[in-house]
């Protein structure tokens, strides 16, 4: 299949603006239980300037989203930088996206300020610096925010769950007037990449409006020594808090199969914990150690930004089917 013949036939549809997730249109005479969102990250060679790939200005993110047919965007606050803070940029973001016809859904604010820290007063100062992030998704329409779950290491899991699970009740004192849900994502390396412990956070909290993000490619348990968390194992414990679910992939052999993670498997997953909502596709680009672990499949040629990402958009289809809505 050519790239443009892929564009014209994975198209997927905009769903109706909710919180939490909904959809205001049945299709085929029902509600799709999927909608494809895609992350920034994907692009973050483009957006970054990285030698020999084409510069993209970040605020054009929402039409290059729509272009390839996605209904749903999930931004960096990495690659957004200042323009969360600049109210012309977020009303052009807002512009554009209506524009191409997506729904902005997340921002991951990628502070490591602890929301978990040891002193209640620093969890208190960190929850606040969350604040212009939080004003900036409301400001787009986001349905809310990921955030790293960044505790004290030097405790026990336990009392770090505890400390963590605090400050996002704190955040949620900010985020819930706005209408916004805060998403813990395994993001790191140890405990912050334990899909078990993870829960255990979200089930503290015991928020409706605290819920999880699994990522499939985000479970490094000490990247020194090169070892993981099993992925399976994280994403099926985080399922039955999920908000959204990111189809993290790296590289793809030459059956199309994404080298690292059995989607097979993992989409399953997904399926069968009765989770309905925004998966997003995020090609985070060639696997190399220590961020991934030794391949399950052999890898292929390395794809472009937007080859990996509707390699990882046709998995999805492949898996999902006539679960994912389509963009009418």
């Amino acid at each position: 299949m050519n790239r443009r013949h892929f564009l014209q036939n994975t198209a997927t549809a905009l769903t109706a603006a909710a919180w939490p997730f909904s959809s205001a249109r049945a299709v085929a005479g029902r509600e799709p239980r999927y909608r494809l969102a895609l992350g920034q990250w994907t692009f973050n060679r483009a957006f970054r300037g990285v030698e020999g790939v084409t510069r993209r200005d970040p605020l054009e993110f929402p039409t290059m989203a729509g272009e390839l047919g996605f209904e749903g965007i999930d931004y960096s606050g990495i690659l957004l930088g200042e323009h969360h803070a600049n109210p012309k940029s977020l009303a052009e973001l807002n512009r554009r996206a209506a524009d191409a016809g997506v729904q902005n859904v997340l921002i991951l604010v990628d502070l490591h300020d602890a929301l978990g820290a040891k002193d209640a007063a620093a969890r208190q100062a960190n929850a606040e610096k969350f604040r212009p992030w939080l004003e900036a998704a409301a400001t787009l329409g986001c349905i809310g925010v990921r955030v790293n779950p960044i505790s004290d290491d030097s405790l026990p899991a336990e009392e770090q769950a505890r400390l963590l699970a605090d400050g996002i009740t704190r955040l949620l004192k900010f985020s819930v007037p706005m209408k916004l849900d805060v998403l813990i994502e395994n993001h790191g390396e140890g405990l912050r990449t334990d899909g078990a412990w993870l829960a255990s956070v979200a089930k503290l909290v015991a928020d409706p409006h605290c819920g999880t993000l699994p990522d499939f490619g985000n479970f490094q348990k000490n990247r020194a020594t090169g070892e993981f968390h099993d992925r399976y194992t994280g994403v099926a414990a985080m399922l039955p808090f999920a908000r959204c679910v990111c189809a993290k992939s790296h590289d793809f052999d030459a059956n199309g199969d994404e080298s690292y993670s059995d989607y097979g498997k993992l989409l399953g997953q997904v399926a069968d914990s009765g989770y309905r909502g925004w998966i997003e596709v995020e090609y985070e680009g060639p696997g190399h150690p220590p961020g991934t672990p030794p391949p399950e499949r052999k890898p292929a040629e390395r794809l472009s930004e937007t080859e990996g990402c509707l390699a990882t958009m046709r998995l999805l289809e492949k898996h999902l089917g006539a679960d994912i809505g389509k963009k009418q």
